[in-house]
């Protein structure tokens, strides 16, 4: 039995579903944690499945090239820090009334 290849959509968050298996994005930053520390501590990092996708100073910015190029796939959002963990900072769910999309 083979893995599931992830769907390139905008991850849903479901109030009581599991939480989205995101090990080839997590995998992804962490090949590159030691180079993106060294030059872009403090930063925002974009992941598209298994790349680090680009840098950005701002969420506001990773958010807007990210949708310029992807649309609303499947990406997420780490900040760079030296932890061993990476903290995510962004999982919009697009359908919550709260959420204003670019024009």
């Amino acid at each position: 039995m083979g893995t599931q290849e992830p769907k390139d959509e905008w991850i849903h968050l479901e109030e009581n579903g599991a939480p989205p298996d995101l090990s080839r994005e997590d995998a992804a930053f962490e090949r590159e944690r030691e180079r993106l520390v060294r030059d872009h501590l403090g930063k925002i990092a974009l992941v598209r499945f298994d790349e680090v996708v680009g840098v950005f100073d701002t969420l506001d910015e990773a958010t807007a090239e990210a949708h310029r190029r992807f649309g609303w796939g499947r990406m997420i959002f780490c900040l760079i820090t030296e932890r061993d963990e990476p903290e995510y900072i962004a999982n919009v769910d697009t359908n919550h009334p709260s959420f204003k999309p670019l024009d």
